[in-house]
């Protein structure tokens, strides 16, 4: 009996092609938003988490600007005009603290590099040397070396910096570029990092901090520095080191706790505030979600009332050789149902191009198999709730009025 069932449904979709098709479009606009959404939530969650272990739980960032009021930046420790500014100061304090292991100071520009006959700008960073050091797991250098504290006039580069910003020509060991007209021997060069999240770093250059000073003083402040990076102590806590520095920083910077114009960043600070943003984007999403497949759901109704209308006679002929209202009601339900099925097939297929085409750009997703699974269940829960009315109202026709129909 259920293949019968399933037989005549197929047979019904078949020959009403065009309908058929608009209706499952409908379903198929929200199955395929449903599968894009929880799916680049996922891969961006897990990109962040990810990125968050190799840079550590016991690293701490600070910047410029507090964050909490508003302040954005596309890239932390870029150049920029911010409401303070950090100084040596800050960092003689920062280390005094009981806890921190290592500082880490950055200032940083945009200037003019040029390699052979290709020239471009950049943003460069001047860092002390422990900075590969302090993030070991994550700059790791594939060829070379880092510079060391008393070197000059020297740089390491990105993986892309090397292979790709400069075209044709690639920059390797003992290559010489010049930034700002200035030469610098290129020591090393990191390897990719990989991830979705992190391709900035693959762009980076960092030189000498003596000699980003030097490079960028037009643009710095006396003992002015952009960033500010810390490693802990083991058996420290990054959230009870965060709130004296704080405080060291706003006494030093004669503003209250209020009114910070600085930001001391932690892992799990970090980590909250991308989970919150994702979350309010997901909901968002899910509403718009909702009210495509609400549509699309309206749309198996109208096709199966429609249905109901043109084969009247059809289920009186039915009913009066012996078909139950069961009978008649799966009848019904197994065709909106196979709808819904179909709109989930069909949507997620169209959704996996759309994130593989989406990762080809460095947009991180995830597709898990549990969400499929819902997904085309959900599909089919649409069809079978859109179904339902209009299969009821064919099981209850009479036989006879229904024979007569014409």
């Amino acid at each position: 009996m259920a293949q019968d069932f399933i037989y005549y449904s197929i047979k019904n979709l078949r020959e009403w092609r065009l309908r058929s098709l608009l209706t499952i479009i409908g379903v198929v606009v929200g199955v395929v938003a449903m599968l894009i959404i929880t799916s680049v939530a996922e891969g961006s969650t897990n990109e962040v988490e990810k990125l968050l272990t190799t840079f550590g739980l016991d690293k701490i960032i600070i910047i410029p600007f507090n964050i909490e009021k508003g302040g954005i930046t596309p890239d932390i420790g870029a150049i920029q005009r911010p409401v303070s500014r950090l100084t040596q100061k800050d960092v003689d304090s920062v280390k005094s603290i009981t806890g921190v292991k290592m500082t880490d100071r950055v200032v940083s520009g945009r200037p003019t590099l040029k390699f052979k006959d290709k020239e471009l700008t950049a943003f460069v960073y001047g860092a002390d040397s422990d900075i590969f050091s302090l993030f070991k797991d994550f700059y790791k250098i594939e060829k070379g070396r880092a510079y060391t504290e008393v070197e000059k006039r020297v740089v390491v580069l990105g993986s892309s910096v090397s292979d790709e910003v400069f075209g044709k020509n690639k920059v390797d060991v003992g290559n010489v570029i010049l930034i700002n007209n200035r030469e610098f021997k290129v020591v090393g060069i990191m390897e990719k990092t990989g991830g979705a999240l992190s391709t900035h770093d693959d762009i980076a250059i960092y030189i000498p901090f003596e000699d980003g000073k030097e490079l960028f003083d037009v643009e710095l402040a006396k003992d002015e520095v952009s960033t500010i990076y810390v490693s802990l102590e083991g058996g420290y806590e990054a959230r009870d080191i965060k709130a004296e520095i704080e405080q060291k920083i706003a006494s030093n910077h004669k503003v209250s706790m209020d009114d910070k114009d600085f930001s001391v960043l932690t892992a799990d600070l970090v980590q909250r505030t991308i989970s919150n943003i994702v979350e309010l984007l997901s909901r968002l999403l899910a509403a718009i979600t909702a009210i495509a497949v609400v549509v699309g759901g309206v749309g198996i109704s109208n096709t199966m009332f429609m249905a109901v209308t043109e084969r009247t006679r059809i289920i009186g002929i039915l009913k009066s050789m012996g078909a139950s209202e069961l009978d008649i009601q799966l009848l019904f339900l197994t065709e909106s149902i196979m709808i819904g099925v179909l709109s989930g097939l069909i949507g997620f297929g169209i959704a996996l191009v759309v994130l593989l085409l989406a990762g080809g750009f460095g947009v991180p997703y995830a597709i898990s198999p549990l969400w499929v699974a819902f997904v085309l269940l959900f599909s089919a829960g649409v069809g079978l709730i859109s179904g339902y009315i209009p299969s009821r109202r064919a099981s209850k026709m009479k036989p006879v009025e229904a024979i007569r129909f014409i």
